[in-house]
């Protein structure tokens, strides 16, 4: 099969690898919720295939009986995603399932159900943070010099690997929170 992942990163986003000093406030009470826990812990280790590198042009769809993709060049934020969610434990669409698909608020609402629309408040550890380029799995939320930022993982950053918070394309890092989104909560097979 060859269909293209999502497109890259927004080019509003900034360097979000950066492990910086910045002085920030953000709400760790996610962390401890233990029903987004298995995905942040299966991100981690999802981290480390090297399949969502910028260098494999082909991926495997966990969540479609580990069907091949070519992706030819394109990001693999919504492959890493539903991978993530599928070995976890969670409800996947039937269907390979693009940014626009999971941004679009009546795609597969009762799997990934829509709880916030452009606000983060509500949001928990696990959740998918959506564009209609680009999707994030949330762990919490961090206000930056009175800027928004969600922190979680994903795949498709524009940075080096740096061994650290990135590797093969995969980063753990600040994403900020501009322009329009979804926030799609999970849910257990």
């Amino acid at each position: 099969m060859s269909l293209n992942g999502c497109s890259s990163s927004s080019e509003t986003a900034e360097d979000e690898s950066q492990n910086d000093n910045e002085e920030y406030t953000g709400s760790n009470e996610n962390i401890s919720d233990k029903t987004g826990l298995d995905i942040i812990y299966y991100a981690g280790a999802e981290q480390t295939n090297e399949m969502y590198s910028s260098l494999k042009d082909t991926s495997y769809l966990y969540w479609l009986d580990d069907q091949l993709l070519v992706t030819n060049g394109s990001t693999k934020c919504n492959i890493f995603a539903l991978n993530v969610l599928h070995r976890s434990g969670y409800k996947t669409p039937d269907v390979n399932t693009l940014c626009a698909d999971l941004f679009d608020t009546a795609f597969a609402s009762d799997i990934l159900p829509v709880i916030g629309i452009n606000t983060i408040e509500d949001a928990r550890t696990g959740d998918l943070i959506v564009w209609s380029y680009h999707v994030i799995i949330f762990e919490t939320a961090l206000n930056i010099y009175g800027k928004e930022y969600a922190y979680g993982w994903w795949a498709g950053t524009r940075s080096e690997d740096n061994g650290e918070n990135i590797l093969n394309n995969v980063c753990h890092g600040k994403y900020p929170l501009n322009g329009e989104f979804v926030v799609r909560r999970p849910v257990k097979k």
